[in-house]
């Protein structure tokens, strides 16, 4: 009997959330990547913001990996991006997403605008 293992194309792939920080004096940020064998990294202008990374197995066989910064408010505030990097080294791919002040902003007008939702 000879048994053919298919092999599927992973793609790694990337999201970005803001973590609710009001009053606080820091920003978090919140990143989540998928993919074979997925490595996160954090970047702002072109330097490497230091993060805590946790990595589990999927059912399907696909890596999650999952990681958090912390950054001042003043820093946030600047208006910067700041980018999740994923990378697959087994697969020699490499996926990012920013999000900033701004970013985070027009995505909540959007939001209101299309839910007729109003934040107090």
């Amino acid at each position: 009997m000879i048994l053919f293992l298919s092999t599927f194309h992973l793609e790694p792939s990337v999201e970005v959330l803001l973590v609710p920080s009001e009053g606080s004096e820091s920003q978090k940020l919140f990143c989540s990547g998928w993919g074979f064998n997925p490595q996160i990294k954090w970047l702002s202008e072109s330097r490497e913001i230091p993060s805590n990374s946790d990595i589990t197995m999927g059912a399907d066989g696909r890596v999650a990996v999952t990681s958090q910064v912390e950054i001042t408010q003043t820093e946030w505030k600047t208006g910067n991006d700041f980018r999740c990097e994923v990378s697959d080294k087994s697969l020699n791919k490499k996926v990012n997403k920013s999000i900033s002040l701004c970013s985070a902003k027009a995505k909540v007008v959007l939001y209101i605008k299309k839910h007729g939702v109003c934040f107090l």
